[in-house]
């Protein structure tokens, strides 16, 4: 390794831990719910945009297609979302909160309202909310 360079400053091994790090901590307060962090993170966009297409969630969520059909696909079979073909093109699926889906979400709720205020004392609300505009400046220039 070449003199001066520090793989223990390297953004993206830092974010990746602290991001496994967050999310194990997230799904210990889902635990009661069944339901781990990253179904909570959709079934919240889910909500939030009924008659979602799978690529239109992928590309809110950051992530790729195939990791959200079967994301998707599990939140099916779980009976919290629907998919059927989109109206408007039915080569593309269309997703949507079913009624277990927003039972599911709300029982999940509480508890993401406890973690979220348990991460907003230790670090403070100013902090968190600078640490999100750092965030958000790192997603759109990489």
């Amino acid at each position: 390794m070449a003199a001066g360079h520090s793989v223990h400053k390297c953004a993206c091994k830092q974010m990746r831990m602290t991001a496994r790090a967050v999310t194990q901590f997230y799904d210990r307060h889902f635990l009661p719910a069944g339901l781990p962090a990253a179904q909570f993170g959709l079934l919240v966009d889910i909500s939030a945009h009924p008659q979602i297409s799978i690529g239109e969630l992928a590309e809110l969520a950051l992530m790729d297609q195939t990791t959200v059909t079967r994301n998707v696909e599990t939140l099916r079979k779980k009976g919290y979302v629907q998919v059927k073909p989109d109206e408007a093109d039915s080569r593309k699926k269309s997703v949507s909160l079913s009624a277990g889906g927003q039972t599911k979400l709300d029982e999940a709720m509480p508890l993401w309202e406890e973690a979220q205020a348990a991460v907003e004392r230790e670090i403070g609300i100013e902090r968190l909310k600078d640490f999100f505009e750092v965030l958000s400046k790192l997603q759109r220039i990489v």
